[in-house]
């Protein structure tokens, strides 16, 4: 059996119960006539179809309270169920007619059975009645109904009608983070963002004083994302800053809105003090880079926003400017500083410096890789590898790291003679030996690692080398 069999069986079982109370109470000693009793009967065949549309959590209590309601009210929602709908908004919310004495729990009831019915209405002229309830609705009825109504409004091709009922939503006491994101992806689709961005700068404002809201900074997200798709960076970029007018250290989300909207406005230039400010609040940033470069602790927030300030130097900044910034964020151990190193070091005095860090880099094993990378296209990076591995020519792992750097470099000519240099210089380095057959067999030279396979010692030999060699000796 369905979900929806079941409770239709279980709201037949409830009618028969409250007909049966009627018979019974129709059969026993009373001082009405039968007149009254075939009416009050009559009034129920009517009413208990209409509220059996109702959501489950709404028929139920509804259908029970059917029992006890007075005759007078009993024929007010008879008269109700058989009016125009329209007209049975306007008597649950601004009209004071006999509905009105049922209470606001019989209001939120019939409501939300008039909604169940799905009637053609005029989906504006009822939310407005619906948003002028006062008392006579609870707020979150009210909400439930005006969210239902702007989904339909959609459904029907109405997006600007959608955002004419969720912005009055919004206004209404009750009004949710989650009735504002219904607001917000109604604008969207009536490409009018202008809506929702008043209503979450006011929601904004409501909650942002005591600063504990769980979604305050996604709303704060959120009005940035709609001012950056209508074209208002400058008006962002000066809302941002304000925000940032407090004393560090700030937030790290503020901080990214503002970072963000800066280099969209490239004007990022007007972020730098107050990065400069958040800086400080590192112990870190204290140390001066020499010796920041060994220190084995640096927190990866520092490291960020020294890469956020030195981006921002070197679009806007002078070229001195940006390079003194990627100098501490090579210090900081970020590698991406290192390329912008060679770039910028265009004196005596700024390639000295440049080529100090690289040096200092190429000892850090985050780092190294990048240099020796750097090393094959950036004139400073070969001098200090060349320098390097000339002052240290039996320390095999950089010289194996530096060789395979170049081999994967290589564009033109042999990549076995860079490992043929290698093995000059260490021998009994199989697995660059294997390198070394690799890079003859892909330059077509099968002798030559036939020649280079004889080499290796017997007892280090695999079976894998053993059919390739077998192979060799065949061509």
């Amino acid at each position: 059996m369905t979900h929806a069999t079941r409770r239709t069986a279980g709201l037949l079982l409830l009618l028969y119960f409250i007909l049966a109370g009627v018979w019974t109470w129709r059969l026993a000693p009373r001082q009405t006539d039968d007149r009254e009793a075939q009416q009050r009967q009559t009034m129920q065949e009517r009413i208990v179809p209409y509220l059996a549309k109702a959501p489950d959590g709404t028929a139920m209590p509804a259908l029970m309270g059917l029992v006890g309601l007075p005759q007078d009210q009993l024929q007010a929602l008879a008269d109700w169920v058989s009016m125009p709908p329209v007209g049975q908004v306007r008597h649950l919310t601004v009209y004071r007619g006999p509905i009105s004495t049922l209470g606001p729990e019989w209001g939120d009831f019939l409501l939300h059975a008039w909604l169940a019915h799905a009637q053609p209405v005029d989906l504006l002229e009822v939310h407005l009645m619906i948003a002028a309830s006062g008392d006579r609705l609870s707020d979150d009825a009210r909400h439930s109904a005006l969210g239902l109504l702007a989904r339909r409004a959609l459904a029907q091709g109405d997006a600007p009608g959608a955002v004419t009922i969720l912005g009055r939503a919004t206004e209404l006491p009750g009004a949710t983070w989650e009735t504002l994101q219904q607001l917000t992806n109604a604008c969207r689709a009536a490409r009018n963002t202008a809506p929702a961005m008043r209503a979450l700068h006011v929601w904004i404002q409501r909650h942002q004083d005591s600063g504990t809201h769980p979604d305050l900074e996604e709303a704060r997200d959120l009005e940035l994302a709609l001012m950056l798709a209508d074209g208002l960076t400058p008006e962002a970029l000066s809302q941002q800053l304000s925000d940032l007018a407090g004393g560090s250290p700030y937030s790290e989300r503020l901080l990214d809105r503002a970072y963000l909207v800066a280099r969209r406005a490239h004007q990022g230039s007007r972020l730098l003090p107050i990065l400069e400010r958040h800086l400080q609040s590192f112990p870190e940033h204290d140390l001066p880079s020499a010796k920041l470069a060994f220190e084995t602790d640096i927190h990866p927030d520092y490291v960020r926003w020294l890469t956020c300030q030195a981006a921002i130097c070197d679009e806007e900044q002078p070229a001195t400017i940006a390079f003194a910034a990627y100098l501490r964020l090579a210090a900081a151990r970020s590698p991406l500083a290192l390329p912008r190193l060679c770039a910028l070091a265009t004196t005596p005095a700024l390639k000295a410096e440049a080529a100090t860090a690289l040096s200092v880099a190429l000892d850090r094993p985050e780092m190294q890789l990048t240099v020796l990378q750097l090393a094959q296209t950036e004139s400073i990076a070969h001098k200090v590898l060349a320098e390097r591995l000339r002052a240290a020519p039996r320390q095999r792992d950089l010289h194996f790291s530096a060789t395979l750097a170049a081999a994967a470099a290589q564009t033109h000519g042999s990549t076995a003679v860079l490992w043929q240099d290698y093995m000059r210089r260490f021998p009994e380095d199989l697995a660059a030996q294997r390198r070394l057959i690799q890079a003859h067999l892909k330059e077509q030279q099968p002798a030559l690692a036939l020649r280079a396979y004889a080499e290796i010692p017997a007892q280090a030999l695999t079976a894998e080398d053993r059919a390739q060699q077998e192979i060799l000796k065949q061509l």
